[in-house]
């Protein structure tokens, strides 16, 4: 098979004259056949394999909204598209804002329409049997090449698959991608893999579906003519495998251009043209008096057309709004001849189209999903970078704490240094506890967010494997390190027992503030929301943790705030675990009974005292780690349910 490579670095020698003959020669797809009859062979193992994705009158519009928020009049992306897109490389084409995207998103069942989508005969959106690569495609970069592709199989392809073709799977699509010399390679890696490479690493996670349908949003944006061009040709060569690719492009050249098969050219939503690619299209604006200089680039050509007869007519300085009355190239479709033989067509296809009642969501069954989506798990957090300065990062601080703090004494100035520690810790750890598990949820949702889309797995495996071989081992083993470090340094009760409680209470309390940012971040797309949100949240629940002010000076009518806190209980257990039975004073030893009397009753602190004047007695320490637990459960909970309310409305 002919391998179209550009790979970047110090590659071989060998590599670089093969990358160096691919630039230079065009690719016999002929040659192909070996490939070829290696997949028909384990897609011999599938059924019913797509041959073509049908559309028919599909209209899409948004609400539009003015500064105040008021409801406009809905605008039309789409207006009334049908067309036929079969086995080849199928290309969405038009001028910014034409609706190409938006085509391809409802093609893809990434968002709602009116009109019908067939598939192979079977009425449905093609979600279910479809993937979708968004323009700025994501992997998982702490994994290599070929471990992202073959987590993708792992899920994706179904059970009657062993074990052995999926490995074979895998390894055939690198080659077919000419990924072999980086399959080894982290694709997040700064050095050693290109951005073509990572763009077919995205490619290569959805062609492991070699009888589906993908749908690529602009595959060549962001890459160079050269690289633009192998990755085209990759794509042709996996169109001959019995594959339907559809994919939107704002602009090519000539090279990419003569490997398209089907062209579909939109202009203000409108369908101007849709049928064969090359001399065809080039025939048809030349018998509307188009024609196309003899060394011009057709797409150039095409997208001029369109975006000249985009150009409203000025009347009494009043912009006329594009409607199909005055669009010439969408009228002269509709009234031509091709027009008529694909609706012709499309209407059949429609008609004859059977609801799928047995349409399987996922290819897996949901616990070897939790198995692959943990498997992953665990190796990002191993690899991560992030984790590593996470754990350097809170054995510093909590040094930081305990030599500050050090060997505090039980006389006046150690009580005050004991709550002063104590809020401190607390502090910290909501701090520190939120941002370590915002930060890598950040990095990761647009990847969740592509995955659950084209329904690589349930959201509740995706929720599980993050809760139990993230979220918690993470928390786990920074608050031992903080805990033990800082307890035994700062002087704190010597008590297994007591240490237990403090150990308990600092994990509750990471795990309530990472839960809360991970809520925040899951529900709100913005970054700088989300930088205001956290904040707010926190200070607030600060206010009434009973450290800045006393609970019992509350009004009624905000008192209720203090019980949605994460500060108050652990302040509470905290400080209940320290200060219960103890008296704080400089001291004076008794011969008469030996006993340590204090010096100055004046100078003295008892810490029930403490604690029943700062309402901190009120509620025992194992009702205060109780309310923390449901605060966690509450906040998993809302999790779970903005995860699955996210994937249902990230498209919309």
């Amino acid at each position: 098979m002919a391998l179209v490579e550009l790979v970047e670095g110090s590659a071989e020698s060998e590599i670089s004259s093969l990358s160096q003959k691919d630039r230079t020669e065009p690719v016999d797809y002929g040659s192909c056949s070996e490939a070829e009859s290696t997949f028909s062979d384990i897609a011999s193992q599938r059924h019913n394999s797509i041959r073509h994705v049908v559309f028919h009158n599909i209209s899409y519009e948004v609400d539009q909204r003015d500064r105040c928020f008021r409801k406009l009049r809905p605008k039309k992306v789409l207006h009334h598209v049908s067309g036929i897109m079969r086995t080849g490389l199928n290309v969405i084409m038009g001028p910014t804002g034409s609706g190409k995207t938006t085509l391809l998103d409802i093609l893809a069942g990434h968002k709602d329409k009116r009109g019908k989508v067939v598939i192979n005969g079977e009425e449905c959106t093609a979600k279910a049997r479809s993937a979708c690569v968004i323009k700025d495609g994501i992997v998982m970069g702490t994994l290599t090449v070929k471990e992202n592709i073959t987590f993708s199989a792992a899920l994706r392809l179904p059970s009657t698959y062993t074990r052995r073709d999926r490995r074979r799977k895998v390894d055939l699509v690198i080659k077919e991608l000419g990924l072999t010399a980086v399959a080894d390679k982290k694709v997040g890696a700064t050095e050693g893999i290109s951005k073509r490479e990572r763009k077919l690493t995205n490619i290569g996670m959805e062609l492991v579906l070699d009888d589906g349908v993908v749908f690529l949003d602009e595959p060549t944006a962001g890459l160079d003519v050269s690289s633009a061009l192998s990755l085209i040709r990759v794509l042709k060569r996996a169109s001959k495998q019995n594959r339907v690719i559809i994919l939107s492009i704002h602009q090519s050249q000539y090279s990419v251009y003569e490997l398209f098969d089907t062209l579909t050219l939109l202009s203000n939503g409108y369908l101007v043209y849709h049928g064969p690619a090359g001399d065809t299209a080039l025939q048809y604006f030349k018998n509307l008096g188009y024609k196309c200089r003899q060394h011009d680039n057709p797409a150039d050509f095409f997208l001029n057309v369109v975006v000249q007869n985009e150009i409203v007519k000025q009347t009494e300085g009043m912009t006329l709004t594009m409607s199909l009355c005055n669009n010439q190239l969408a009228l002269a479709y509709k009234d031509s001849s091709q027009h008529d033989d694909t609706n012709n067509e499309v209407m059949i296809l429609v008609k004859e189209a059977r609801n799928r009642t047995d349409d399987q969501k996922f290819a897996v069954r949901f616990l070897w999903q939790v198995l692959v989506l943990s498997a992953r798990t665990m190796k990002n957090l191993i690899r991560n970078p992030i984790s590593t300065i996470q754990v350097m990062v809170i054995f510093i601080l909590a040094t930081l704490v305990g030599t500050v703090f050090f060997q505090l004494k039980n006389n006046f100035a150690g009580y005050q240094n004991r709550t002063g520690a104590l809020t401190l810790i607390t502090v910290m750890t909501v701090v520190f506890g939120g941002i370590s598990a915002a930060v890598p949820f950040l990095k990761e949702r647009p990847l969740f967010v592509q995955e659950a889309a084209s329904s690589y797995y349930r959201i509740s495996a995706y929720f599980i494997s993050k809760v139990v071989f993230e979220l918690l081992p993470m928390n786990l083993i920074m608050r031992l390190i903080f805990s033990a470090i800082t307890y035994w340094m700062i002087g704190l009760k010597k008590d297994i027992y007591r240490f237990t409680v403090y150990f308990m209470t600092i994990l509750l309390t990471s795990l309530s503030a990472s839960t809360t940012t991970l809520l925040i971040s899951a529900g709100i797309r913005k970054l700088y929301l989300i930088s205001i949100c956290i904040p707010v949240v926190f200070v607030t629940q600060l206010v009434f943790g009973g450290f800045l002010i006393n609970l019992n000076s509350l009004s009624s009518w905000l008192s209720w705030i203090q019980y949605l806190s994460i500060f108050r209980y652990a302040l509470n257990a905290l400080y209940t675990n320290e200060l219960e039975n103890g008296v704080y004073c400089d001291r004076i030893f008794n011969q008469t009974n030996d006993n340590m009397n204090c010096l100055n009753e004046n100078l003295t602190v008892y810490g029930d005292i403490q604690l029943e004047s700062m309402r901190y007695s009120d509620q025992s320490i194992l009702a205060n780690e109780l309310g923390l637990l449901i605060y966690v459960i509450v906040m998993l909970t809302c999790i779970y349910i903005t995860l699955r309310f996210v994937t249902v409305t990230i498209c919309r």
